[in-house]
């Protein structure tokens, strides 16, 4: 019988600690051959209405213990909008503040779905706890301020879970809207007993900070080679989305650390015409190209080095994996279950007497 999990079930029972340590669990297995997952498809089309285009964008990620597979979609029409001298990336699904994204999850000892679950909670989930991780194997012990650029889910999550894995005794941020800032400040400083700046720009963010944390929907760069010189020695950057990082970093850093070596996957329907008007700038298209950076699943097994000394400045690149639906989602999905929550569905409905 599925357990059909919403947003509100999932924010009661998560336990960011046990999502972080599900994450690292499933990254080892990755290394060793025990879980995979396919690179992010994305499928364009010009054919949205009350937007600039649609986008259907799947993660697909499996793993032997628990085995359990994961497949999450969302499907969006997007909107490129200029704020401040930034330009942002906006969806909603048939109309603004309404959104669709759905993990479906598989138990693949009898093929049995377990669970159909809205993805607006474990999408942030999923990517905070990976950061986590990121940041255990990669920031310095003795990381104590941590800087967050952004103050939506994102920037929640990734506070959150990192504050499990290091003694974060500052946190700051700094985002655009004044009062997203001041709300995340009250509320994270609650969450976590760590008092909390509000900075007053990017820059203030990073300066001297151990770790700095791009959590943004910026399609121009918010994290500055500059910014990379004011860290503290052996400072980790870790980002959201890859255009948050200008492109100099990239070769500024002394170390990078992905998550894939592969590309999403890019389909696209349309005239030339139509696809011109997709953004084409060399940041908003690196995750369409291949790269050769280690990967933090490496690291934790031990095939590749993390960090060698206090002095290296690293970059973790936390790119999407389905793989992290499929250890988040059994986490919550066993609480959910073990707590009584949630909505059953019967297997009836999605089963058929026609071979397929």
């Amino acid at each position: 019988m599925a357990l059909l999990i919403n947003n509100d079930v999932q924010e009661r029972v998560l336990n960011m600690k046990e999502a972080v340590d599900a994450m690292e669990a499933v990254l080892r297995q990755y290394a060793q051959g025990l879980a995979c997952f396919q690179p992010r498809t994305d499928l364009w089309s010009p054919t949205a209405v009350n937007g600039d285009y649609y986008r259907w964008g799947s993660l697909l990620g499996a793993m032997y213990d628990p085995p359990t597979l994961a497949f999450r979609f969302k499907s969006d029409i997007l909107s490129w909008t200029e704020y401040e001298g930034a330009v942002t990336e906006e969806w909603h699904n048939m109309e603004p503040g309404k959104y669709c994204g759905f993990v479906i999850l598989i138990d693949m000892r009898n093929g049995e779905i377990i669970a159909l679950m809205n993805d607006g909670i474990i999408q942030h989930a999923r990517v905070g706890a990976t950061a986590a991780v990121g940041a255990k194997y990669l920031s310095r012990k003795d990381s104590k301020i941590l800087g967050v650029i952004g103050s939506g889910g994102m920037a929640y999550a990734y506070t959150e879970a990192i504050c499990t894995v290091r003694e974060i005794n500052e946190i700051r941020v700094w985002s655009p809207t004044k009062i997203n800032r001041e709300t995340f400040a009250e509320k994270i400083s609650q969450k976590t007993g760590t008092p909390v700046t509000i900075a007053k720009d990017n820059f203030s963010v990073a300066k001297d900070a151990d770790i700095v944390a791009l959590c943004t929907d910026s399609r121009q760069p918010v994290y500055t080679e500059k910014m990379l010189k004011a860290q503290k020695p052996g400072g980790l950057v870790i980002r959201c989305r890859i255009d948050e990082i200008d492109e100099p970093v990239f070769s500024s850093v002394d170390k990078i650390i992905g998550m894939s070596q592969d590309s999403y996957d890019d389909l696209n329907i349309g005239s030339e015409q139509e696809r011109a008007r997709r953004p084409t700038g060399e940041a908003y298209l690196r995750r369409y190209s291949t790269n050769d950076w280690p990967t933090l699943a490496s690291v934790i097994n031990g095939d590749k080095p993390g960090r060698e000394n206090d002095s290296e400045k690293i970059f973790f690149d936390n790119n999407s994996a389905g793989l992290q639906f499929a250890a988040v989602g059994r986490v919550i999905y066993e609480s959910a279950k073990k707590q009584k929550l949630g909505m059953h569905i019967p297997m009836e409905w999605f089963h058929q007497d026609i071979r397929n």
